[in-house]
This record gives structure tokens, C-alpha cells and sequence, in this order.
């Protein structure tokens, strides 16, 4: 495997990747959660809370890095609405119906789509819990 720093550029993806690598050490006040996987049903190594446009840009970026099988988004919508063309809906230059599409159309292939809704964060233990009743773990959130 390429490590992390190999592929990305730039001075902030490359402090970024510099940080993965640091695991749980204590980087001045920031503490990452990346200890080792624990007991769980389900296990990712990027979690991505959230199909909003930030979280499936997210998951499609990390997919590339970690492999697609090792990505997966929670999000319990149907429908997926691209917001920041709200403000021309408003405008009356676009039709509200042109910012919704299925959930399941913008979710990266391969990438997993979790339909629950969080009900725990547990950072500590690099776990989540739906409302489902699933344990999810994860290395990275």
C-alpha cells in the first residue's frame, strides 16, 4: 500500500496525512481518534456521517485513498437535496424540484450506505451506535 503521504499534495493535504499518521498522539490541544478497532458488527476505516454534499464529496475522496469497501456514509434521507443552489430557487432562476435527486444516485460506487440515523457518538471508543441498534466502528470519522 502507497502510504498517504505519497499520494495527496499540497502543504494542507500533506499535514493532514502527517496527522493520520500520528494516530491518538497528542498534537498540542488536538487529540485524533484513530486507536485500533475494537469489538464491533460492523467495521470501516472512514466513517462519513452525513450525505449532505460535504460528506459524499468527502467519501469519494477518501474511497480513492483507502479503497471504496473500506468507506461508508450514514444517512438515513431517501433524498438527497443540493442546497447551495437553494439561493437561486430563491431567485427564481431555478425550479426547487431541480435541487433533489435519490440519495442513492450521488452515493460513490462502492462506497457503503448505511440508512440510519446516529443516535451515539462514542469518540473514544471509535464507535457509533444507529437507531437501528448498530454498532459501528470505525478508524477515522
Amino acid at each position: 500500500m502507497v502510504p498517504l503521504v505519497a499520494v495527496v499534495s499540497g502543504p494542507r493535504a500533506q499535514l493532514f496525512a502527517c496527522l493520520l499518521r500520528l494516530g491518538t498522539q497528542q498534537v498540542g490541544p488536538l487529540q485524533l481518534h484513530t486507536g485500533a478497532s475494537h469489538a464491533a458488527r460492523n467495521h470501516y476505516e472512514v466513517l462519513v456521517l452525513g450525505g449532505g454534499s460535504g460528506g459524499i464529496t468527502m467519501a469519494a475522496r477518501m474511497k480513492r485513498k483507502v479503497g471504496a469497501e473500506n468507506v461508508a456514509i450514514v444517512e438515513p434521507s431517501e433524498r438527497h437535496f443540493y442546497q447551495p443552489i437553494w439561493t437561486l430557487v430563491g431567485a427564481g432562476a431555478k425550479q426547487l424540484s431541480s435541487s433533489g435527486r435519490p440519495t442513492a444516485s450521488v452515493i460513490p460506487s462502492g462506497v457503503e450506505w448505511i440508512k440510519a440515523r446516529v443516535t451515539e457518538l462514542n469518540p473514544d471508543k471509535n464507535c457509533i451506535h444507529t437507531d437501528d441498534d448498530e454498532k459501528i466502528s470505525y478508524r477515522y470519522l
